[in-house]
């Protein structure tokens, strides 16, 4: 099963979004700009570590056509040392846009400097087709420099956990932009958010749509519940839509009732 982002048709005011498994998306706008984020491709991490993958990548790294890359951190499952170089060669044009730990990985994979954009909390990012909003994520011990990212596309917010505990006032910018859809993070283990924390994040985010990643790619990642999300979601905010994706599948995210940020 491949992606075909190029061919694929996103009406005027909507943003087409892909889950490519773990915490892997790829988006395109109306006006045809495609970003990646988080794309792992590849065995890297059994190869490395030794964590078996369970289910195939819904599209291969030579098959990747995008404007953008965009990291949250620099682990192999988001920074793909199999993935990136590939991405790297075969997108001349691609910029890269990731935290400073991300540096020494992206340099291996042969990013140049001049396509890297260094990625610092509070500050904000443009690029053709999307803005970033970077705020500090809570990964523990495991990376200093990890990012929670709100993707602006136009009057569309997408905000992404990437690997974090669920730490209220820390991840308050991510939610003070009142996102469309939430995708956060549900393994449970490693630093990272469970189900029930990422619901209760969803319930102060008060997205249009939350769909959950980072589950069931590994089974040395946690038993991640993403029905129990669901339920814990309709409990908690039933005014969001909460879904599950299948690697590969499409979200079309329509422009109606776009959410408005809150007043002070």
């Amino acid at each position: 099963m491949s992606l075909s982002l190029i061919d694929a048709d996103v009406p005027l005011g909507s943003l087409g979004l892909w889950w490519l498994g773990q915490a892997g998306f790829a988006f395109k706008t109306f006006g045809g700009k495609i970003v990646y984020l988080d794309p792992y491709l590849s065995d890297a991490v059994e190869r490395l570590f030794g964590f078996k993958r369970l289910a195939s990548p819904p599209i291969a790294a030579e098959e990747v056509r995008a404007d953008l890359l965009v990291l949250t951190h620099e682990h192999a499952d988001h920074l793909d040392p199999d993935t990136v170089p590939i991405i790297a060669q075969n997108n001349p044009d691609c910029r890269f846009a990731a935290p400073a730990g991300c540096a020494e990985g992206l340099a291996a994979a042969g990013v140049s400097g001049k396509a890297f954009v260094v990625l610092e909390p509070g500050r904000q990012y443009k690029f053709p087709g999307v803005t970033i909003h970077p705020a500090k994520a809570d990964h523990g011990d495991l990376s200093d420099t990890a990012l929670c990212l709100v993707l602006a596309f136009g009057n569309l917010r997408v905000a992404c956990t990437g690997d974090t505990g669920f730490r209220p006032q820390l991840l308050k910018p991510l939610y003070a932009t009142r996102p469309d859809v939430l995708l956060p993070c549900i393994n449970g283990e490693f630093g990272n958010m469970g189900h029930l924390d990422a619901a209760r994040l969803t319930q102060a985010a008060r997205p249009r749509y939350a769909i959950p990643c980072h589950f069931w790619t590994f089974a040395e990642h946690g038993a991640a519940d993403p029905s129990g999300f669901l339920h814990a979601c309709r409990c908690l905010c039933p005014e969001t839509q909460s879904l599950l994706l299948r690697p590969g599948e499409r979200f079309l995210v329509p422009p109606e009732a776009i959410n408005d940020p809150p007043t002070p």
